[in-house]
C-alpha cells in the first residue's frame, strides 16, 4: 500500500466486516519523541486468542475468497522497518483495537495519504456506522470529526448524498492537514 490511508480503509473495512458499528480513528503526531500513531478502535466481534496470535500472518484470513491477508502482515512490516511496532488488542465478542506506532522521522515510514478520500468513501456507504476521526499534534492543536454529530447538523440530508460525500471528503483532508501537515 502506498499510504496510510489506504491502511486505515484497510482496518476500518475489516471493522465493518466484524460487524463494528462504532470505530473510532485517532492519528496522533508526538514531534518531540518523533513519532507517528495510528490507533483503530471498534467494537465489532473481535477475534480469539488463537486468530489474535497470527492475524499478522500473511496466510491467516478469515476471508474465503482468497487465502491471504496482507494488510496487517504489510503495516506491521513498514511499523517495524521504521523503529516502531504494530499492537493489536482484541476481546472476542467485545471488539479490536489495532495500535500502529512508527518513527515520524524514518525514511521507510509511509506518508499519511488523504484520509479524506478514503474514510468519505465508507462513511457515504456505512450511513448507520458510527464514526469518530480524531487528528492530534501534541502540544499544538487537534481536531475530531464525528458522524453523529454531523448528522444532526444535516436535518435528514443522508450521509450517502453526493454532496454531503464531498464535503466530508474535503472537510476530513482539511483537518489532516492544519493538525497534522503534509507528513
Amino acid at each position: 500500500m502506498r499510504d496510510l490511508s489506504l491502511h486505515l480503509l484497510d482496518i476500518l473495512t475489516n471493522s465493518i466486516s466484524a460487524g463494528a458499528t462504532i470505530m473510532n480513528v485517532e492519528i496522533v503526531l508526538d514531534k518531540a519523541n518523533d513519532r507517528l500513531t495510528m490507533t483503530i478502535a471498534d467494537n465489532g466481534s473481535g477475534m480469539s486468542e488463537d486468530f489474535l496470535k497470527k492475524v499478522t500472518d500473511p496466510f491467516s484470513t478469515t476471508r474465503t475468497t482468497r487465502k491471504v491477508g496482507l494488510g496487517l502482515p504489510l503495516l506491521k512490516e513498514m511499523c517495524e522497518l521504521t523503529g516502531g511496532s504494530l499492537l493489536i488488542q482484541s476481546t472476542l465478542g467485545t471488539g479490536t483495537i489495532v495500535n500502529a506506532d512508527m518513527v515520524l522521522s524514518s525514511i521507510d515510514r509511509l506518508p499519511v495519504g488523504n484520509t479524506g478520500e478514503s474514510l468519505a468513501a465508507l462513511i457515504s456507504t456505512y450511513t448507520d456506522r458510527d464514526f469518530s476521526i480524531r487528528f492530534l499534534s501534541i502540544g499544538e492543536d487537534e481536531s475530531v470529526i464525528d458522524t453523529k454529530e454531523i448528522r444532526s447538523k444535516l436535518d435528514g440530508v443522508p450521509l450517502s448524498d453526493p454532496e454531503v460525500y464531498l464535503f466530508l471528503s474535503q472537510y476530513i483532508w482539511e483537518q489532516q492537514i492544519n493538525i497534522l501537515g503534509g507528513i
